[in-house]
């Protein structure tokens, strides 16, 4: 399907309004019950060394089989300008993520080694420039001109939530705003959140149209994941992150969630 090669002259002799597009709310409710399942298994029935592994696995395994899904999406859109290019950056991002946990379980489990800082945060953020890539890529083809308003949200939106996240971080225990993983996160938590900001314009913009589900699926995948990600950076910043801590669970359904948005996309074009 070559959409940007379309001549705006050939009309079709019948134009539906709207593609039907609809949510299907149990891939969500399965979402829910898969990743609760996992994270009581894991905290009562699994402990100590076996728990870890079973975290590491599992996180290596479900953005890898994201970026699976997001290849034969690629593989689709060969040869076009805007989805193929655009659904290889949200791939590659995905991957950099299977990496990351692939770099984070050899530091943390094999060598026994802090992985925070560390190599695997380098895989982990490169998730953020290739998914704005890939929103990017969509907005300007479907939005060349954006309005006033998308881009006073881009700006305003990840500051707002810097500005709370710095505030709530700061006031809730004795973290200095001079300590080196305050400003650390701070570079996570404002790319994680422009992110979300792109990906909400990029929602707004298309909800009328044939993918515009689709779309609102992936915003509630990267609100998952950033809401995880804020937790995280928080978490660290006070030494109180581990393996099988509930914050994985808001990574685990963004993850998932993104693959239901990705399904629905291929099938919706």
């Amino acid at each position: 399907m070559e959409e940007d090669k379309i001549d705006p002259n050939e009309v079709p002799e019948v134009v539906p309004e709207k593609v039907k597009s609809t949510f299907d709310y149990k891939a969500f409710v399965g979402i829910a019950i898969l990743v609760i399942s996992f994270h009581v298994s894991i905290n009562y029935f699994i402990s100590g060394d076996d728990a870890d592994t079973a975290v590491s696995i599992f996180s290596m395994f479900v953005p890898l089989a994201l970026a699976i899904i997001g290849f034969s999406v690629v593989r689709k859109y060969k040869g076009t300008q805007v989805f193929g290019r655009a659904y290889l950056a949200l791939s590659l991002g995905y991957l950099s993520i299977f990496f990351a946990e692939v770099t984070y379980a050899v530091y943390d489990i094999v060598y026994d080694i802090e992985p925070y800082p560390s190599i695997a945060d380098v895989f982990f953020f490169l998730l953020y420039p290739l998914l704005l890539t890939y929103l990017f890529i969509n907005i300007k083809f479907f939005s060349p001109t954006l309005g006033i308003k998308s881009k006073l949200w881009i700006i305003l939106m990840p500051l707002v939530v810097l500005l709370g996240y710095s505030i709530l971080s700061t006031t809730e225990g004795e973290i200095s705003v001079f300590e080196f993983d305050f400003y650390y996160g701070i570079v996570f938590v404002y790319a994680a959140t422009l992110t979300l900001a792109v990906a909400m314009v990029g929602a707004s913009i298309f909800r009328q149209g044939a993918i515009g589900k689709a779309w609102l699926i992936l915003v509630i995948g990267i609100l998952l994941n950033n809401i995880g990600d804020l937790w995280y950076y928080n978490l660290e910043l006070f030494g109180q992150y581990d393996l099988v801590h509930p914050v994985n669970m808001f990574w685990y359904s963004g993850y998932l969630v993104v693959i239901y948005a990705l399904i629905k996309h291929k099938r919706t074009l």
